[in-house]
């Protein structure tokens, strides 16, 4: 948690002067990710997740994410990489702070290999997901949220996630951190709302 934090004052600092914008639902975003299992500790696999949301009106609005991953230790190379969409309705509490609500559908796909053999295992699953945002003075925004994801085959997941945003005009920058019932993924990222 400690490299979140110093990682976001880090990048974050040097915008701090800039105006208050509205939060939004229609942004591309593009970012780093760091995987680790706990049932899989010798691993820590790294990659890259795009994500893009766009509302409809009404306060509905979809959502797409995926995600690719890998760590190369003791000749073997671990991936994992997952896609989600889902549908959801923004409940405006106020100009700053949101509450949004989400069913889904997803597919997560593991898979270990080496010069010789592999083995893979995934599943699909569904979603149900609620999130609050919250914005800060001077561009800041705060996140929280709490998934369920209800697999086909293996264990269903829950989580919840912590996240931190500034705001530039239409550009924003941010890092997150979830936690799953056996797993946990750090992110930074950059948004940009149209």
């Amino acid at each position: 948690m400690k490299k979140l934090t110093l990682l976001s004052t880090l990048l974050f600092g040097p915008f701090a002067l800039a105006e208050q914008t509205p939060l939004s639902y229609d942004y591309i975003q593009a970012g780093s990710v760091q995987i680790e299992f706990a049932d899989i500790p010798q691993f820590t696999a790294r990659g890259f997740e795009v994500l893009a949301s766009k509302e409809f009106g009404y306060g509905v609005f979809g959502e797409a994410t995926y995600f690719d991953t890998k760590d190369n230790k003791f000749d073997e190379e671990f991936t994992a990489d997952k896609w989600e969409v889902a549908v959801g309705y923004i409940h405006r509490l106020s100009s700053k702070t949101h509450f949004d609500y989400q069913v889904g559908y997803g597919d997560i796909d593991l898979g270990l290999s080496n010069a010789t053999d592999s083995i893979s295992t995934g599943t699909e699953y569904f979603i149900l997901e609620a999130n609050a945002r919250h914005s800060l003075a001077r561009n800041w925004e705060v996140t929280a949220g709490l998934e369920w994801q209800f697999w086909r085959e293996g264990s269903d997941q829950k989580a919840y996630n912590l996240g931190v945003q500034y705001q530039w005009g239409s550009v924003t920058l941010g890092a997150e951190y979830t936690k799953y019932s056996d797993s946990e993924i750090f992110g930074i990222h950059g948004r940009y709302a149209f």
